[in-house]
């Protein structure tokens, strides 16, 4: 049983849990050989298909390991010590979701900050050699530093173009609000679907509320997905220049080909756009950010406890969209 004091393969001593998931929980932990701060992620002794989520939880070992990128959190090492874990680096700073709970609009030069390194990331995600799909970007999953850098984390649910692992027909996973509309209607989808749900993590920051915030249970949300038409960012945010919100807003296309080709193609339309604006990203205003936020967030000591949020499903009927639809139901992280 994992606790505060435990070491890990005679090296990575936990210190505190940092947060958990239905699958898996977050430690910050010590490298005791180099004395430096690592995250440790584990799976979670208590799911209820442990054989299958300790595979995909090796796949997630993989893709981190192989995946290299200023942008994307680093995986710096893995071990088996009573199942596997998988040693982060540790960044000090908040997930952009503290920034969306907030309230506050993101000011467009740090705003331009974050697109550009989560597109850049993103890029080479989907660059890789077997071509990895991350599947589930959202605020969450946004890391931000105190020293204003943006990166990309968790490939819990990340697939492999080249050796997919199997997922059930009638389950789409990911975090509802983030799923691009061919996700949610269980069509085949590709990287453009991960470009939907960085669109959206970028209209949140920027306009400093939820995409569908009136809408509270799952199914009122995904029929809102299916069948709202997307709120523009220069009309919810007008401080937002205009060519940088036109970009983002192309991210949210209901259509896949109406979106960027691929995330170098998003990342080359935002750099027009921040030049077309006069924008000049400043990581010291997101630095600024991430540290007025910081000081808001309750400490964490070895004594916190981080309640464990299950996966919510959503039935297909519950969402009244045409037959045609395939998935019965809706996993969301």
């Amino acid at each position: 049983m994992d606790r505060p004091g435990r070491i890990l393969g005679r090296r990575y001593q936990l210190e505190y849990c940092v947060g958990a998931g239905a699958m898996a929980r977050v430690w910050c932990a010590t490298d005791l050989h180099k004395h430096e701060r690592v995250a440790i992620k584990r799976v979670l002794e208590t799911v209820h298909d442990p054989v299958d989520t300790t595979a995909r939880f090796l796949d997630e070992i993989r893709v981190t390991r192989t995946v290299e990128h200023s942008h994307v959190a680093a995986g710096l090492d893995h071990g088996l010590d009573d199942g596997p874990f998988l040693v982060l680096e540790w960044v000090d700073g908040i997930d952009a979701h503290a920034l969306v709970l907030r309230g506050e609009r993101v000011p467009p030069a740090a705003g331009a900050v974050i697109a550009l390194d989560l597109a850049a990331a993103l890029a080479a995600v989907h660059a890789h050699r077997t071509g990895v799909l991350h599947r589930d970007i959202a605020p969450g999953n946004v890391l931000l530093s105190r020293d204003g850098r943006a990166l990309l984390a968790d490939f819990g649910l990340a697939r492999w173009l080249a050796c997919p692992r199997a997922q059930p027909a009638h389950i789409v996973v990911g975090k509802l609000g983030y799923l691009a509309p061919e996700v949610l209607r269980g069509r085949v989808h590709g990287m453009r679907a991960d470009l939907y749900g960085l669109g959206a993590t970028l209209w949140e920051l920027l306009a400093g509320r939820r995409l569908w915030a009136h809408e509270t249970d799952p199914a009122s949300r995904a029929r809102a997905w299916l069948r709202s038409p997307r709120p523009l960012l220069t009309e919810v945010a007008p401080e937002v220049p205009a060519h940088l919100a036109a970009v983002i807003d192309g991210c949210l296309a209901m259509e896949p080909r109406h979106r960027p080709a691929n995330a170098r193609s998003l990342h080359e339309a935002l750099e027009r756009a921040v030049r077309r604006d006069q924008i000049t990203p400043c990581r010291d205003q997101l630095a600024s950010a991430v540290w007025s936020a910081a000081k808001d967030l309750p400490a964490m000591t070895p004594t916190v406890r981080v309640r464990r949020t299950r996966a919510a499903y959503v039935t297909v009927s519950a969402l009244l969209v045409p037959p045609s639809i395939r998935p019965k139901a809706i996993a969301i992280g």
